[in-house]
Order: structure tokens, then sequence, then C-alpha cells
């Protein structure tokens, strides 16, 4: 309304007689003007204070110019910035989006996914589900053409990471430390290989548990032994048909020994464990010390007891007459659960529109720049002391592997979800061969032996 309509009405409010008077139109006109000055006023005030009506900026504009207007400085009282190629249509979203975040919460996983599909200038809101103890957000992105494609980001707290120790020139008897970082017991890979010259019946001796873990065999110059949990040993990849031996054999000692493993009133006691290729030494949260070395014939005869004469004389020919341990290379592999750690796994092949263009440097961000981004905005949402982690990862289509099997067939089918266009067509294939196999009906044997007199009891314990 303007300030001559406004007079008019107020003047209508007034007697007829009074509607000719010089001076009171004159006052109802000032009147009226300042009402619309003051209006004017509170207009500019609600658009610069109201993130849906402050005046907003072009997508093309420099960052100088979205930050000093009046929609960018309404987002800097939220220490939030205007990024390029970001339209002020969806700066208006995201300065919502992080009020609301603020009210209920950065720390969920549902809030770091949505901050997550902020970077990446997703529709919002972003749809969320659970696989497991993963939280996995389903973005609709924009490409480069202006063409809408699915994106799939996955949040992982305490992930599995891979850790190892290696030792070089290990030498006999030497004392070798590992540290299980994470908040559950792991079982370690473990390679030997013998650098300097053969190794016979090497063994290796873990400190906390008290357990020997030798193989009854030669492992050759150059070739590396691998010892996997509840796996036969190989050399260089190939199973090995000489066995592995897990054992603890039966100590006693005195009260006064420093070692408590030994004593029957010590935790952990164990007697007499003899386990013959399954399982291998646990690593339980903390250190680990382990100790390398070769067993002699003599030593050989004292692990083994209860086996047959024949089997002990063929065990003791692996093994040389004097202690001669060559140098060696060790390797401990094994997976533990990471603590105070979130990962957040993104495709590989897809890097936001805004991010592909250069910035005011010359600088093509590309994906080292999406990943900053998405760094800054973890650590924004965050606890403090939790650390992040991104892991790129690369789509692959699914396959479906479905199989049947009977008592004389087995029967596999595969289907991909690429569609095949064949070109060249064949019309005559000739004669065909079609093979089957038949498997004889399987018999299997329940078999089982064990030694009584010799008091070898598989993992008992003291109570």
């Amino acid at each position: 309304m303007t300030p001559e309509q406004r007079a008019r009405r107020m003047v209508g409010y007034l007697p007829l007689v009074l509607h000719g008077g010089t001076r009171l139109n004159l006052f109802f006109s000032t009147l009226a003007a300042e009402l619309g000055r003051m209006e004017t006023g509170l207009t500019r005030l609600m658009r610069s204070r109201w993130y849906t009506l402050a005046r907003g900026f072009g997508v093309e504009d420099s960052l100088e110019v979205k930050g000093a207007s009046e929609l960018g400085r309404l987002g800097e009282l939220y220490n939030l910035q205007p990024r390029r190629g970001e339209p002020d249509a969806y700066f208006r979203q995201h300065l919502a989006a992080l009020v609301e975040l603020h009210r209920t919460g950065l720390g969920s996983a549902p809030a770091l996914l949505q901050l997550v599909s902020l970077v990446y200038l997703a529709q919002q809101p972003p749809q969320l589900h659970w696989e497991g103890s993963t939280a996995v957000g389903h973005f609709t992105v924009q490409k480069a053409d202006g063409t809408w494609r699915p994106l799939r980001v996955e949040l992982d707290d305490n992930p599995p990471t891979s850790q190892a120790a290696q030792f070089r020139n290990v030498l006999g008897g030497q004392h070798l430390l590992t540290a299980n970082g994470g908040l559950e017991t792991a079982t370690p890979e473990i390679s030997l290989k013998a650098t300097e010259a053969d190794i016979a019946v090497p063994v290796l001796r873990h400190k906390q548990s008290g357990l020997d873990l030798f193989f009854l065999g030669l492992v050759p110059k150059g070739g590396t032994l691998t010892l996997r949990n509840d796996r036969p040993p190989a050399i260089d990849g190939r199973p090995a048909k000489e066995p592995l031996i897990l054992a603890h054999p039966t100590r006693f000692s005195s009260k006064d020994d420093v070692g408590p493993l030994t004593r029957f009133d010590a935790p952990g006691t164990r007697f007499s464990v003899f386990e013959e290729n399954k399982r291998l030494p646990e690593l339980v949260p903390g250190e680990s010390h382990w100790s390398y070395d070769t067993l002699v014939r003599g030593e050989i005869r004292s692990y083994l007891l209860g086996w047959s004469e024949a089997r002990l004389k063929e065990a003791e020919a692996q093994a040389k007459v004097t202690r001669a341990t060559p140098r060696a290379d060790l390797r401990f592999d094994w997976t533990e659960i990471t603590p105070a750690t979130c990962v957040l796994r993104i495709p590989a092949d897809y890097v936001p529109p805004h991010l592909l263009e250069p910035d005011a440097e010359g600088l093509v961000p590309g994906l080292p720049g999406l990943v900053r981004e998405l760094a800054a905005a973890l650590e924004y949402g965050r606890a403090a002391g939790v650390r992040t982690r991104i892991e790129l990862t690369l789509p692959m289509p699914s396959e479906v592997v479905s199989m049947e099997e009977g008592p004389a067939r087995q029967e596999v089918s595969m289907s991909f979800p690429e569609k095949l266009e064949p070109k060249d067509a064949l019309t005559d294939f000739g004669y065909t061969i079609q093979l089957s196999d038949q498997l004889p009906e399987p018999q299997e044997e329940l078999s089982w032996a064990g030694v009584f007199g010799a008091t070898r009891f598989n993992s008992s314990r003291f109570p």
C-alpha cells in the first residue's frame, strides 16, 4: 500500500464534514509517509534476519560476493560460509538443516550422514538404513551434465583395521613384541621366511600364554612358511604334509619362580595342551611377547608323548642333532577393532561438479578437495577425541550365484546385471561334448584316538 492510499483510507474514517480539511489531509499524508518508511524498514529487517527472505546471490558469484550478501551474512551467524557452485536456494536448505542438527545433536549417525550429503550438495533429506552396525545413506546428487544419479555412502564405528608387525633378520632366542591396540582378542597370521639357510623344525614361543608353536618340517632357504588359524601350514602357498603343533608342556616350579604360568595357583595355568593343525595363540589387547628358535632331536620326543614309535622317528628325522638356528624374517598380521574411530566409505567414481571447476587460484580441488571437505564435516559433527577416516570404494555390479547339490550332481548358475550384446552371430557349432561328474556315495567313518596314561588332556585347566 502506497502512502497516498494509506492517507485516503485514514481520511475515510473521519466524518464527511471533515474530509475537506486542508490541515487534516496534510496531517494524515505526513503520517502515512512515516508509516510507509517504518514498513520499509521492518521489511528490510525481516529480510535480513530470516533465511527464507534474505537477499541471496548468484551461483557464479565469487565467494566474497556471496559472503557479503544478506544471506551470506546471516549464515555467518552460524559459522556457515557459501561454497563455490552452491546456489542460494541450497544454501537456505543447508542453513535450516544445520540449525536443526544443532538442536537434535551432531554426533549421531543420521546427523553425520546429513552433513556428508550437504557436502555433496545432494537432495534433502537423505535416506538412511542400517546394515548390521553400519549406517548406510542414500543420496541423489547431480552430475556434470545436469542429470541426477544415486549415491551410497557408509558410516561405520570402530571399524576392523588390518595391522602388521614385521621383523627382519631375527636371531634364535631373540624376543619379539607385538601390540594389539584393538578392543577384542585377535588371531594372527604368521609368516616365517628362511633368508639365511634351511630352517628345520622352527618354533615360536608365546610368552603370555606359555604356548609353543612349532612346524614339524623343513622350511627351505628362500621359502616362506605361512601359519593360519584352523588351517594346515603352507610353504610358498602350497599346503605342507608335515603338521603344525601347538603345545604347552607339563612344567612345575616352586612359588619363588618368576614364571607364574608354570604354577598351579597362578591365573591361566595350563596343563598339557596339545593340538595338531588347529589354532594359533591369540593376541589379547595389549602387548604380546614372542621368541623364535628351532627344536633339536632330543627335544622332539618330549613334546610328542603318546605318538607311535614309527611316527616319532619320522618326526625326529626332520630336526637336526645340534641346534643351529639361522636368521629369518617374521611377520604377524591380524585384524583389530579400532577404538574411538569412525570410518566413512565413499565411492571414488564421483566428484561433485562444483569441485571440478578451478578455484580463485586456478586449481581444481577434485577428489582431494572432496576428501578435505568431508573430513571437516565429520570433525565438525563428531565428538572430541574420536578419530575420523575416509575410505574410497569402487562400486561393482552385483552378481548372483546359486548352487544346488545332490547325492550325485552339482549345479552352479550365475547371473550378472550387465546385458551382453553379441555382435557376431554363430550359425553352426558342430559337434558338442557335455561332461557330467558322477560322484560316488560318500563313505566316511568317525574315529578318534586319545592318550590316557600320559595325562595329556586337551586344554584342561585346574579349578
